[in-house]
């Protein structure tokens, strides 16, 4: 296992969009709160933390929705660590969260990663694709005759990732509204990068069929980048987490967990997650950390019988 630490990224701006949080009624949710049966802290801490949630749009976008879409992952990982007009919570919650904090480190281990393996007449696909910065902020100086292809099932994530590819001044990219289960493609690309989908998947067994739809849509020897959620010291004994403040951890579970019940922890071992990628047919090469071991990298081969046959290994 390798263990990397990176420092922030440098993209430009973030794009516009539009606000999502005009009929936002807070009495839900400290209704739902008042509600639960148990809870981390004391009920008025916890709507304490609810008041200060309603008073930012991230806050309110994550309250409505349980957890983010393409705008707001770009938002949490590059542009609103930039910011300088942040209220208390959002401040602590964009450079000071133990998951989000993990989740800005694995885009810098993504683009790495992605870097190492591109080479020229390459064919990548990002699956979901967001807003495509891990792709469209590479190097492509070193290379020629790339075709990217971003794929995703929420238009609106589609069409910022069209403006966004623009602003990065890159035209070689297809961008497809399809179903990450369905891609009907055979060795089509040569990598994938996935980052997402199986934090949101409790089913096993479908987050094996969605790796062996990557098989499938890689050539041979291609490579998938993806990562995983490790699980909390709270839910394991196991648990890979360091140098993180138990603190910070606390508040970090009282937002996603007890308020928001944020639909995208599910947590997986690595030995779970090594395990799936193989009945799906893939050859594990690495697996990255974060400083925080919360949410490591893996990079995966396809490698075949043709491919020993051929030589090419």
């Amino acid at each position: 296992m390798t263990l990397i630490s990176f420092a922030s990224t440098q993209i430009e701006p973030l794009l516009t969009h539009n606000s999502t949080d005009k009929n936002f009624d807070l009495s839900i949710y400290e209704k739902n709160l008042r509600e639960r049966t148990s809870l981390t802290v004391p009920l008025e801490k916890a709507l304490d933390i609810l008041k200060q949630l309603s008073q930012f749009e991230l806050g309110r976008f994550l309250l409505a929705n349980k957890g983010l879409n393409g705008y707001w992952t770009s938002y949490t990982i590059i542009h609103g660590p930039k910011k300088t007009s942040l209220t208390p919570l959002e401040k602590w919650l964009l450079n000071k969260a133990p998951s989000v904090k993990a989740t800005q480190a694995r885009f810098q281990i993504f683009q790495q990663q992605l870097q190492n393996y591109l080479k020229s007449e390459s064919k990548v696909a990002s699956i979901p694709c967001g807003l495509m910065d891990e792709l469209l902020g590479l190097d492509y100086s070193n290379t020629k005759d790339i075709r990217i292809t971003g794929i995703d099932l929420d238009e609106k994530s589609l069409q910022l990732a069209k403006e966004n590819a623009t602003k990065y001044k890159i035209d070689n990219i297809e961008l497809t509204k399809k179903n990450a289960w369905n891609l009907g493609v055979t060795e089509e690309y040569d990598i994938i990068t996935s980052n997402g989908l199986n934090i949101y998947e409790p089913s096993n067994e479908k987050v094996i069929l969605l790796y062996k739809e990557f098989y499938k849509a890689l050539k041979p020897n291609g490579i998938l980048v993806t990562s995983f959620l490790t699980p909390p010291p709270t839910l394991s004994k196991q648990s890979p987490w360091e140098n993180y403040s138990t603190e910070d951890a606390l508040k970090q579970k009282v937002i996603f967990s007890d308020i928001i019940q944020a639909t995208w922890q599910v947590f997986r071992t690595e030995a779970e997650t090594r395990e799936q990628l193989k009945i799906a047919g893939f050859t594990v090469i690495d697996v990255i950390c974060d400083d925080q071991g919360i949410f490591p990298t893996v990079v995966a081969q396809k490698i075949t019988r043709d491919s020993f046959k051929k030589g090419d290994l």
